[in-house]
């Protein structure tokens, strides 16, 4: 990678990070990287081809991270347990790239390409394969593993959501909250509650 692409990488997270998508422009990059904007086009097509690579470049990361964290590993339970505490480690150790994964809103920029949002779906199917390893060793009771492995990235981000904002109650020690919510999150998915009918529908 080049120096001035990473330039331009670093200063275009500041902006977005800082002042949002909205506020977001081509023109604002070239002015806190010191080029001109016509530079930026030397290595990326528009504003849009700019920030999906932002977002390529931290969800690359972060799978990376996920994949290797389990390699050898043969029991499911263990395996989430690893993923989550991964999960939360990247996004501790490397805020402003996690913030980047969820800053972004789809409606506001074109479509995220294809061939991209499959390799950025990897993170996804590691867990759902997880769950469904857990299943077929009659570890784990879901019946949906694809909604389970949703449902195990949208409370971990929850939890991480809270962290980062700095909303958690100063009365809670922040290493025990995430320690036991990784618990918490992990134990529903081998322990199922019976739920009421009144509800199913």
């Amino acid at each position: 990678m080049s120096d001035l692409r990473e330039r331009l990488l670093d200063s275009a997270r500041k902006i977005l990070l800082e002042e949002g998508q909205r506020n977001f422009s081509l023109r604002k990059i070239a002015r806190e990287t010191g080029v001109s904007a016509t530079s930026i086009y030397l290595h990326f097509e528009s504003k849009d081809h700019l920030i999906h690579a932002l977002m390529e470049e931290s969800i690359d990361r972060l799978n990376n991270k996920l994949e290797e964290s389990i390699k050898g590993k043969t029991d499911p339970l263990e395996k989430l347990n690893i993923l989550a505490r991964v999960y939360v480690e990247f996004a501790l150790e490397n805020t402003k790239e996690y913030q980047i994964i969820y800053t972004v809103s789809s409606d506001q920029i074109s479509r995220y390409p294809k061939e991209k949002f499959r390799k950025a779906r990897r993170g996804y199917e590691i867990v759902t394969e997880v769950l469904e390893e857990g299943v077929e060793k009659n570890l784990l009771d879901e019946d949906h593993p694809r909604i389970a492995a949703y449902t195990f990235w949208a409370q971990l981000h929850g939890v991480m959501s809270v962290v980062l904002t700095k909303r958690l109650d100063n009365r809670l020690n922040q290493q025990e909250f995430i320690g036991q919510a990784i618990e918490h999150i992990i134990h529903g998915f081998h322990v199922r509650t019976a739920i009421p009918a009144s509800l199913k529908d």
